[in-house]
Order: C-alpha cells, then structure tokens, then sequence
C-alpha cells in the first residue's frame, strides 16, 4: 500500500514538474514580446486563495475517489492496482481544462490550479488508502 502511495506521488510530482517548467518557458517567452496583448497574459493575477482553487482541489479529489471505485467496485481490480489509474484519469482531466485555458484569447496556463489539482489527488490518494 504504501508503495502505491509513493508511485503516485512520484508521479503527479514528475508531471508537475515538467508542467512548471513548460509554462515557466511560455511565460518567459511571452515577457520578451513587445504586444500589449502578451504582456497582458504575463500580468494577469492568480490569487493563492479563490473559489478557483478550491474547485480544482475537490473536482481533482472527488473524479480521482469516482474512478476508484468503478476501476475497484465494476471492473474488479484491487486497491492497489486501480489507484494509479484513478489518478492518471483525474490528472489529465485537470492538465486538459488548464491546457483549454491557456487557448483562449484571454487565458493563461494557471501553475497555482495545478498545484491544488495535485493536493486534491494527494488527498485521495490518502482517503482510498485508509
């Protein structure tokens, strides 16, 4: 069990890692244009303490707990095994919906989202494990 736990964890932090980086590079390369417009995505505020983030963290919390029983309860697969695979699926949901706002005329990729979607997980991931 506690093996699961580890594989997780070392997953969403390699996953975030990467994400902090890629737009740690978008930002940068966005900041040495002379737009209005790019400077505009570099400005943009992202408070620690939003609705936002209290949304990412328990949509990431409860698709994350979702999976996990119909991968344990449906499709007959042990606690162990379908943990990794609840995660994935709700990791990807949350880096999907960042990547679609980052599209957007007015959007940007929020590091901050993906931290609580990551403590939302780490939360499940603690719940499916006791």
């Amino acid at each position: 069990m506690l093996a699961s736990i580890s594989k997780v964890f070392l997953i969403v932090i390699f996953c975030f890692g990467s994400l902090a980086a890629q737009n740690d590079l978008i930002l940068k390369k966005e900041g040495s244009s002379q737009t209005a417009d790019k400077k505009e995505k570099v400005k943009r505020i992202d408070k620690w303490f939003a609705i936002d983030k209290l949304q990412h963290f328990s949509y990431s919390c409860l698709i994350s707990l979702g999976c996990q029983y119909v991968l344990v309860n449906k499709y007959d697969n042990s606690e162990s095994e379908a943990l990794p695979i609840s995660t994935a699926l709700s990791f990807s949901a949350g880096l999907s919906k960042e990547l679609n706002d980052s599209r957007g005329k007015n959007g940007f990729f929020s590091v901050k989202d993906m931290i609580a979607n990551c403590a939302g997980l780490i939360v499940a991931s603690a719940i499916i494990n006791i």
